[in-house]
């Protein structure tokens, strides 16, 4: 019965998500259209990007199924997809990229096509007790294979027609053999959470825990009575009768029970020659025509022609037609004058800024009134005039 539960349920969350991916394509392309022809411009321009910098940025852009699981976990909603891409962007510029430059630790292990699970995801290995702990370079290797499973389905994508069905998701199998419950503190879910899921949301099918102890699996009873539904419904605890009926001993490395060599013995595809040649993990000053690349048009990306100069005109300045909004128009062409960014925070802080023009002497002067009034009268006086003026029942100021 248990077998059968977890089919069933991973089987009816893939449908879905199936379904809602064929549904949301006009809006992805909606989202794609705004992002290379609104967005990108401004951030190039907003942030100084060089081409090698552009590249980076393009190559994401150009994985639809990133932005369409974006679109997903923002309920569909254009522009809460718009505006957390490009925060996402940002990131990937300022801290994804420069973890992505020395050589890290391997911390996942994914197993090559064509092996997959039984609705065709890859399958992803994570020894538990491999993780270091809460170092800098530990997290940063962990941002990394995220970043190689991402490059991984979109290789597969690639791989297939455009009317056949490709892979959304993949699914970790994590061994908690040797892995104490103190090893793992609160910051390193919290920076899981924060840092990692959220920036590659929805990549995530299922968690198959592995040699777990009744420890973990306590931990676990308290844990989902705080967790979301969606988020309870694909972590499972297998036993080993249970993982091979779900998973085909034809697919599972021989320490898990199936007819595979030993893991360490498998080929990583996350190391394969797709993801040298395709992973963006190059410094800044790495030249974009290199030999190492073979895909000139995913390295390389468009040649983007900037202005000599640029001029950003202060949110509240009287030259800006978008008053409250930052602005940028060029030297060469001052005519031309595009807001970089709309935001709920910008409208109140030009509310706050309006308010202060207006109001903000005569602010001043009634606060300083007050306290002159405190300092020089004496209470009883205080509480006539306070009265008088202010109308207030005697009952509100009486000590």
């Amino acid at each position: 019965m248990a077998d059968h539960a977890i089919h069933s349920t991973l089987h009816e969350n893939n449908e879905k998500l199936v379904i809602q991916y064929d549904t949301a394509q006009p809006d992805v392309s909606a989202i794609l259209d705004t992002l290379n022809q609104d967005v990108l411009p401004h951030l190039i321009i907003e942030l100084g990007l060089q081409d090698i910098d552009v590249a980076w940025i393009t190559e994401w852009l150009n994985d639809t199924a990133s932005v369409f699981r974006l679109l997903r976990r923002h309920k569909f909603t254009r522009s809460f997809a718009l505006e957390e891409i490009r925060t996402i962007l940002i990131w990937r510029l300022h801290i994804l990229r420069p973890a992505l430059r020395a050589t890290q630790l391997k911390l996942l292990h994914c197993l090559p096509p064509p092996i997959t699970d039984p609705l065709g995801r890859p399958m992803v290995f994570m020894k538990a007790s491999s993780l270091p702990g809460l170092e800098t370079s530990a997290k940063d290797a962990l941002l990394q294979e995220v970043e190689r499973l991402r490059l991984h389905l979109r290789h597969i994508k690639d791989l297939h027609d455009n009317n056949e069905r490709f892979p959304l998701q993949f699914i970790v199998l994590v061994d908690l053999e040797g892995v104490l419950i103190q090893n793992f503190t609160l910051d390193f879910f919290s920076w899981l959470l924060t840092d990692v899921i959220q920036r590659y949301p929805g990549m995530l099918a299922a968690v198959f825990l592995l040699n777990y102890s009744w420890m973990h699996s306590g931990v676990w009873s308290v844990a989902k009575r705080v967790l979301p539904s969606s988020a309870i419904s694909r972590v499972f605890f297998p036993s080993r009768a249970q993982l091979l009926d779900y998973c085909s001993p034809a697919t599972l490395p021989a320490e898990y029970g199936g007819s595979l060599p030993p893991l360490d013995q498998i080929e990583d595809a996350l190391r394969s020659e797709y993801q040298r040649m395709h992973a963006p993990s190059y410094p800044l000053n790495y030249p974009v025509s290199s030999p190492r690349s073979t895909d000139a048009q995913v390295l390389q990306g468009p040649s983007i022609k900037r202005p000599p100069s640029s001029v950003f005109l202060p949110p509240t300045s009287s030259l800006n037609p978008f008053f409250g909004y930052p602005v940028v128009t060029s030297s060469s062409n001052p005519h031309t004058v595009r807001h970089v960014r709309r935001r709920k925070r910008d409208l109140l802080r030009t509310l706050a800024v309006l308010w202060w023009q207006r109001w903000g002497s005569r602010a001043i002067g009634l606060v300083c009134v007050c306290v002159l009034l405190v300092v020089i009268a004496p209470p009883t006086r205080l509480k006539r005039i306070a009265i008088s003026r202010f109308r207030l029942p005697g009952w509100l100021i009486k000590r």
